[in-house]
């Protein structure tokens, strides 16, 4: 057997354990603790040119059924189209609505971030509910992300979808919704094992204390994307507290589908690119990010080798089959789980063949181009390169390091 075999078996095993942790979470039966308590709520949403999806947003937040206090801080971040008309529209016809406009970007944080942090700020509340501007959400979304808080949870994180039951979408529609359920159910069964190692801007509340806590975006703050997997990885180690899943179908964000396969893996290379700077995530997060991508990338050479080199198929075909067993029990029972059992059979069969190859392209382009990030998110990096230039230059220059005449 060659090395290369040999290193693709260990990868693809490895991953097969992986996924069988995932599954197990999957299969637990978790008892859900709901309460009907109704504090002081605000939700943020940045916004930049998102005149054409922003509208439809506004409209499921006002639809909103929450007997409690409620607010909606629509952060306008530096926007030249008709952002700023609608979000001052919708502030004449409905109270909730705060305004706010940010002129200048900051030192110190991505702009996203800058506009979610100062969204923050300006909330005096108990609870802070994030999600896009390019989101719908349903009518009970804020009471039932609020119902799964108690005394010792600081953070819920709640599920994404893109298309409705039922709906018929093309092919490259159903994978990517079978894709994103693929994350939410890696996501969810992490969390229900007490591994609390990511979230999703668009669906998560979280104590505006606790955030305050751990001293809210600082030490991450710059990083273009992943700031909200960041930022639960930092609130799981509040003492006492524990992050946990909210998967109700009354609390599910709807966020559009890619219009194209080819959009599809231009935002998926765009995500993966915000790992390219790890320091900030934990370690184990990293590894399996790291298996998958290793695995998907090596299979996907093994199996467009097979014409090329017959024999390997006999080793190849089995660990690929493998692997898509697990993958497709797994997506299947946790898409029933969640009430998507029109996703059940076909489509998640293409999105399992599909999946290695995937993976794959996105890896490997990530690293040859990465994402294309706007340009006020690569002027933040460039700067904070600089700076971290500027430091290590002055912690090793000549006149830092010597201790003067004596």
């Amino acid at each position: 057997m060659s090395l290369f075999l040999i290193v693709l078996s260990a990868l693809v095993t490895a991953y097969i354990l992986l996924l069988l942790v995932i599954v197990l979470g999957i299969i637990l039966r978790i008892t859900k603790s709901t309460k009907d308590h109704t504090p002081f709520v605000s939700v943020i949403v940045p916004a930049r040119n998102d005149e054409s999806s922003l509208p439809t947003l506004l409209n499921s937040l006002e639809q909103q059924i929450y007997p409690g206090k409620l607010e909606f801080i629509i952060i306008d971040d530096r926007s030249d189209d008709g952002t700023s008309s609608i979000i001052r529209e919708a502030s004449r016809r409905d109270s909730r609505y705060r305004y706010l406009r940010l002129d200048l970007p900051n030192d110190h944080f991505s702009p996203k971030v800058n506009a979610v942090n100062a969204g923050i700020q300006s909330a005096k509340v108990e609870i802070i509910i994030t999600t896009d501007a390019d989101c719908i959400v349903p009518p009970y979304w804020v009471r039932t992300m609020v119902g799964h808080f108690r005394s010792d949870v600081c953070m819920v994180v709640g599920l994404v979808e893109t298309s409705r039951a039922q709906t018929i979408l093309t092919w490259h529609e159903y994978f990517e919704t079978i894709d994103w359920f693929s994350l939410m159910l890696a996501m969810r069964s992490l969390l229900r094992l007490g591994l609390p190692l990511a979230s999703t801007a668009n669906n998560q509340a979280y104590r505006r204390e606790s955030f305050e806590k751990i001293g809210g975006f600082s030490g991450f703050g710059k990083s273009p994307s992943g700031d909200e997997d960041l930022l639960t990885q930092k609130l799981a180690k509040l003492p006492g507290m524990k992050i946990v899943i909210a998967d109700d179908q009354a609390c599910r964000v709807f966020t559009q589908p890619m219009p194209s396969f080819k959009s599809l893996l231009r935002q998926r290379i765009r995500w993966v690119s915000r790992y390219h700077h790890p320091m900030h995530y934990q370690p184990g997060f990293l590894a399996g990010l790291i298996l998958l991508a290793g695995q998907s990338t090596m299979l996907t050479i093994a199996i467009v080798a097979i014409p090329f080199a017959p024999k390997i198929a006999l080793w190849v075909i089995p660990l690929w089959g493998i692997k898509m067993g697990v993958e497709l029990f797994g997506i299947n029972l946790g898409l029933i789980q969640l009430g998507r059992r029109d996703l059940v059979g076909l489509p998640t069969l293409l999105w399992a063949v599909l999946h290695a190859p995937f993976i794959a392209i996105i890896s490997v382009w990530s690293l040859i181009k990465p994402g294309d990030w706007s340009y006020e998110e690569v002027q933040s990096r460039k700067r904070d390169l600089y700076q971290r230039f500027r430091k290590v230059v002055k912690k090793h220059s000549p006149r830092s390091t010597s201790s003067g005449p004596k």
